[in-house]
């Protein structure tokens, strides 16, 4: 009988763990992860040692005819992982070309390719004159396809390079023999750049603070004129810090040398009409 009670309170016991358990196991998802548990976001610190670990993009010159006369060319990332740039890039020319509304053709330069950033320059020129009609300058962050506006790059903490770069631009202006038509205001977050290896290029519309005799004009500071506003682990920073300049400048603009200009006849690849 002694044997037969201990029997049964083995049993309650076992009975009891088992309704106590889950009903259902826990399930993972295809990254190994719970179900229901949140992905970390990527750190600072993760995100720096993604974009030194990157090399130059890899990219085709993609061309294309646009509309019933004139044609295209852009740089087409080679890597999925980038097609979010793809498709900005594109946009970016598609709303340009739709505002001028007439026959162009376009050029795009790949102005940085470095340090994890990619910086283009797209001229659209009017096609039967060359006239330039607009510049589109464009910079990506290559870790998460983000682009990059002329803020991003400094110390949100040190605002003073916003009253800088006037000064700058206006002693180039003169330098230069450029009729400015006003003062140049404070740099905005949205003011127009691209970046190369060893300097930052500002962009300005026509009219916008020179006569219309000065077309587009391009304004370049150097790099190492700006260290103290640029955040130490910054990208800016690794580019000045490479030491390189012009050596790197030339083989960023050339990456694709063994990369023949390709027709891009693919519409799921081309955002463009």
């Amino acid at each position: 009988m002694k044997r037969v009670s201990l029997w049964m309170i083995g049993l309650l016991f076992a009975c009891f763990c088992a309704c106590s358990a889950p009903s259902e196991p826990v399930g993972t998802t295809a990254d190994g992860m719970e179900d229901g548990a949140t992905a970390p976001s990527m750190q600072p610190e993760a995100m720096l040692a993604a974009e030194e670990s990157l090399e130059p993009l890899s990219y085709m010159r993609a061309e294309q005819e646009y509309g019933d006369s004139g044609f295209i060319s852009y740089p087409y990332l080679m890597d999925p992982e980038y097609d979010a740039m793809n498709l900005a890039i594109q946009s970016a020319i598609r709303s340009t070309l739709d505002a001028l509304n007439r026959a162009t053709y376009t050029h795009c330069e790949i102005m940085c390719n470095l340090c994890g950033l990619f910086s283009v320059r797209i001229a659209v020129y009017d096609l039967g004159s060359n006239e330039l009609l607009a510049i589109v300058p464009m910079t990506f962050r290559a870790a998460d396809c983000a682009q990059l506006t002329l803020g991003d790059l400094f110390d949100p903490e040190n605002e003073r390079w916003r009253g800088l770069i006037p000064d700058i631009v206006m002693l180039q202006a003169e330098k230069d023999g450029l009729t400015l038509l006003c003062d140049v205001m404070p740099a905005a977050d949205d003011q127009g750049y691209y970046l190369t290896a060893d300097a930052l290029v500002l962009v300005y519309r026509p009219y916008e603070i020179t006569t219309y005799s000065a077309g587009w004009p391009e304004f370049s500071i150097p790099l190492n004129q700006l260290t103290e506003f640029f955040l130490p682990d910054s990208a800016p920073m690794r580019l000045i810090s490479d030491g390189t300049g012009g050596m790197l400048e030339e083989q960023s603009r050339r990456a694709d040398g063994g990369l023949e200009s390709a027709i891009e006849e693919k519409e799921t690849e081309v955002a463009l009409p």
